[in-house]
């Protein structure tokens, strides 16, 4: 770590989170300690391959994550659903927030868990997609979202949407297809990348996943293991962690796993 790039008060600070989130797990009753090691045991069982395999997928991930003049996902403009009904423009989204997803084909809540990434004053370029039904979706080229491919819903990057192409949105409570009308290039302030627990959110009424195409949805979902796992033990931890050493929008635990990971680069 001495020679990651990252203060020594920082990393002290981090460690010492740490440290109590090793004895929040410890002193937690028997059902969140059973959440806790279900997450881990699914995360641990993603990523059993060689230790050079893991250690090349995992500095990927957050490598990926770490590009922060590419990162992104969706502008501050972008709208979502509280669980009141209300909607609200992403810059007002905050964790905890319920926001509407769609899982197993039904609109439900989840909470907002984490930010990949949050930076509300950069201006960042966007794909607009606009749909049949008049659905107007801002989104970076590199972030997922879901299209029908062979009968079923594929998270694929934005870049690779086409015209012409299906998206599962919500109408009213039920969620139905609709068509890519027109794609095309805006720019817009501020970029958010939210995290659900099921990785998914609704944005503008578009079904979409929470994560950029480094990995695939399902490898990126389970890659986010140990930030449920921590969520369930005590969601206000993870807030704690994700706020030391942030830089550029990004959480301090992104930020530390990145630079231990490419020491040896």
């Amino acid at each position: 770590l001495k020679d990651s790039g990252l203060e020594q008060e920082t990393e002290d600070l981090l460690a010492q989170k740490l440290v109590t989130l090793g004895k929040l797990k410890r002193e937690h009753d028997e059902q969140t300690r059973e959440i806790l090691q279900s997450q881990l045991k699914e995360l641990n069982e993603v990523i059993r391959t060689t230790d050079a395999e893991k250690l090349t997928l995992i500095s990927k991930l957050f490598m990926f994550l770490m590009k922060s003049e590419e990162g992104g996902c969706f502008p501050g403009s972008a709208m979502f659903i509280d669980k009141n009904g209300r909607q609200r423009d992403m810059s007002s989204m905050r964790v905890d927030d319920e926001v509407q997803v769609i899982t197993n084909n039904e609109i439900g809540y989840e909470p907002v868990i984490t930010f990949i990434h949050r930076q509300p004053e950069v201006m960042q370029e966007f794909l607009q997609i606009t749909t049949e039904r008049n659905n107007i979706l801002k989104i970076t080229e590199d972030h997922l979202l879901f299209v029908e491919k062979t009968g079923k819903a594929t998270a694929i990057p934005a870049r690779d949407v086409k015209v012409r192409d299906t998206l599962y949105v919500r109408a009213g409570h039920s969620v139905e297809k609709d068509v890519v009308l027109s794609i095309s290039k805006v720019y817009d302030e501020g970029v958010y990348a939210p995290v659900t627990l099921s990785g998914t959110i609704l944005v503008n009424n578009v079904h979409t996943s929470c994560y950029f195409d480094v990995l695939s949805h399902e490898w990126s979902h389970r890659a986010m293991g140990v930030a449920r796992a921590v969520h369930y033990v005590s969601p206000w931890i993870l807030q704690w962690i994700s706020g030391v050493g942030q830089k550029d929008g990004f959480p301090g635990w992104c930020r530390l796993a990145h630079k231990i990971l490419t020491l040896s680069d």
